[in-house]
């Protein structure tokens, strides 16, 4: 692991170093500053450094600042963000690839550190002796093989550890009780009683969808017949490994007559059909496409004559080796699963045809759903969707009962959540009002409000206990917003990274 006790690069020491696996890197989401919160502010680290540097040549790297206060790293028992860098790099160990993430939690915990400890100034809050030693008691270092604290142990630490321990206690406790304060605020009854109202008045919904599949069966054999080799079929067998040296092998064996190609895909392959010894059935031209890399192989293997095998062919998921069961032919269009083939690429290949037919669909349904909306569905083979009861929910509350856990397709949630207009008109118009053809994705809904059913009579209870169970994380959440977005804090982290640490490696 990188070091540099004249802060040049790295300022982590090798010594002591614990071995541990590199964490994934994240961005400054709420659920990782929560966590840098909770597990820096609550449970605080006690690392002693002291000993293993001198602080008689180091230099500050200055990485922003909050408040007026500079946000910097200095190799001093009494630095914080130093501290915290030390004590992740002792946790989770420190590399080229951990090594911005690990100075960044570093940073983003001494930022919380800083405004929380401005507060505590506001608040002329003090640490007294009792909570030193209380917090010495706590810290961990000093404890027998019986987990107790150990007063001999502490008597024979060094005097300059002592120090740093009471230094990072005094400089700690003051954070600690104001973010404790924060975040065990009651929830008045008033508070839930307006949370609570929030689902009153639920309202369920039925929707007719309108999308590629209503597009005539008559039209898509017409397409198909046109069109022909996106719906060619073939009977295929296929082995799949890791390398093309391994499938060339595999040929070689097979062709020599060492093993057969059933026997192969069963040892050998790695995808799902090695269990029916490499059997795919009756395989459409452009599903197959879909499998591989370069799709113009697809033609390569649709012109494999009956019973020989292909080169091996790279896909998605390693090199295959197909056989080829039967000649290729024309796709059964009399098949309605052929049929729902062809319409889902017309979808994707042909999308401004089956769009616009799509559309014009919608507009005749919407029509006719005006005036009898179950029979619209049936008259032209739909089916009627039926989300339950649910609550208006503007902002995306996890504390209101809405579309979302009620829709079990998805798509009136997805326009809902996406239009916020069209979100109040749902809870706006009289129930049986049908509302006119909106567009998700490449299909079209048809919506009717009705009167509220499968009522959750249960939510009310179950949301109070969400609610408080939740408030510390709300109660960090805004903690987090205030403080990251607040016009008093400069972010330089990444430029300094870069040009201090990061360049000198």
């Amino acid at each position: 692991m990188p070091s540099d006790n004249n802060a040049n690069g790295a300022v982590i020491p090798e010594n002591g170093k614990k071995n541990g696996k590199d964490k994934k890197k994240h961005g400054k989401s709420a659920g990782w500053i929560i966590g840098v919160i909770v597990l820096i502010l609550i449970s605080v680290t006690f690392i002693l450094p002291t000993t293993v540097f001198s602080t008689g040549n180091s230099r500050s790297i200055n990485f922003g600042s909050y408040n007026g206060d500079e946000i910097s790293l200095e190799l001093a028992y009494d630095n914080y963000f130093y501290n915290q860098l030390y004590s992740l790099s002792q946790t989770y160990g420190m590399s080229s690839q951990n090594m911005m993430q690990l100075y960044a939690q570093a940073f983003y915990q001494t930022v919380f550190h800083t405004a929380l400890s401005q507060l505590a100034d506001e608040a002329s809050i003090s640490v007294s002796d009792k909570m030193i030693s209380q917090g010495i008691v706590n810290s961990g270092l000093y404890r027998d093989e019986n987990g107790a604290f150990d007063l001999e142990a502490y008597n024979a630490a060094s005097q300059l550890d002592k120090d740093a321990l009471k230094q990072q206690l005094t400089d700690m406790i003051p954070a600690q009780v104001v973010y404790q304060d924060m975040t065990s605020v009651k929830t008045s009854n008033a508070e839930y009683s307006f949370v609570s109202a929030l689902n009153a008045n639920p309202r369920s919904f039925q929707y007719i969808t309108v999308d590629y599949d209503s597009y005539p069966d008559a039209d898509a054999v017409t397409y198909a017949t046109a069109n022909q080799e996106p719906f060619m079929t073939k009977n295929l067998s296929v082995i799949t490994v890791a390398t093309e040296t391994e499938a060339n092998d595999l040929i070689a064996a097979i062709q020599n007559g060492e093993k057969t190609f059933e026997e192969a895909a069963t040892e050998s392959s790695t995808d799902n059909y090695a269990s029916e010894s490499g059997n795919m059935g009756s395989v459409l031209f452009n599903d197959l496409q879909n499998m591989l890399s370069n799709s113009e192989d697809t033609a390569t293997v649709f012109a494999i004559a009956s019973g020989e095998l292909s080169a091996p062919i790279q896909g998605y998921s390693g090199w295959m080796i197909f056989r080829a069961d039967s000649e290729a032919a024309l796709a059964d269009l009399t098949d309605p699963e052929v049929l729902s083939d062809v319409k889902r690429y017309m979808s994707i290949n042909d999308s401004e045809t089956m769009n616009a037919y799509v559309e014009a669909k919608s507009a005749e349904v919407y029509a006719a759903a005006v005036e009898d909306f179950e029979k619209a569905a049936t008259d032209n083979n739909l089916t009627i969707t039926d989300v339950n009861a649910s609550s208006y929910n503007p902002s995306s509350s996890s504390f209101i009962n809405d579309i979302a856990g009620n829709d079990p397709e998805g798509l009136l949630y997805n326009v809902a959540s996406s239009d916020a207009a069209f979100q109040e008109e749902l809870f706006k118009v009289a129930d049986n009002t049908v509302l006119e053809p909106m567009l998700t994705g490449s299909s079209y809904i048809i919506v009717r409000p009705v009167a509220p059913n499968n009522v959750n009579t249960n939510w009310t209870s179950y949301l109070d206990m969400m609610y408080s169970a939740s408030m510390p994380s709300l109660v960090a959440q805004d903690i987090e917003s205030s403080i990251l977005s607040s016009d008093t804090f400069e972010d330089n982290f990444i430029n300094t990274y870069i040009s201090e640490v990061m360049i000198t490696q």
